[in-house]
């Protein structure tokens, strides 16, 4: 059996068998190797990408968060500025009596109604057309607002 060995077409052969088993899996863990590295690769670059867009969005939250307070302040300011001429004209009102100076005014030569400028306002109903205008100029503040806030959203949206 040794002699079988001996003879060089076994020997050649053997030695391509190894040859061929040692290039297999030195090419094996030589793809195997590359492949990771492209694997890796990949994913850093994928990691930087998500990083740069999320950094993108936290720049672009905070551009809409900048806005969205500028609105807010200028809708407390517009608030602020109501309550100031409301307090104002409740002020002003301290003097008025209570009750009507008259109970109807006839119209005069020019054909305008007397007292209908407010002049002739009880206190009460001085004070309630008051508070009546300072709540619609809140609700109006508060609607441009809301408006302005919308845009900012929209014009958002359409940038993307």
């Amino acid at each position: 059996m040794l002699g079988f060995l001996m003879n060089r077409w076994v020997l050649g052969g053997l030695a391509g068998l190894v040859m061929l088993g040692f290039s297999f899996w030195k090419g094996y863990t030589a793809g195997k190797d590359n492949i990771q590295q492209k694997w890796d690769a990949e994913k850093v670059i994928q990691e930087r990408e998500m990083l740069a867009k999320a950094n993108e969005a936290i720049e672009k939250e905070r551009q809409l968060q900048a806005k969205a307070d500028k609105i807010q302040k200028e809708r407390i300011r517009e608030s602020q500025i109501v309550n100031r001429r409301y307090n104002a004209l409740v002020d002003s009102l301290r003097d008025r009596p209570e009750g009507r100076a008259s109970e109807h005014q006839l119209p005069d030569n020019s054909g305008d109604v007397l007292g209908c400028t407010g002049e002739g306002l009880a206190k009460p109903d001085a004070e309630f057309l008051a508070g009546y205008a300072a709540d619609a100029a809140r609700l109006q503040a508060a609607y441009d607002s809301c408006k302005a806030a919308y845009e900012v959203i929209y014009e958002h949206g359409r940038q993307k």
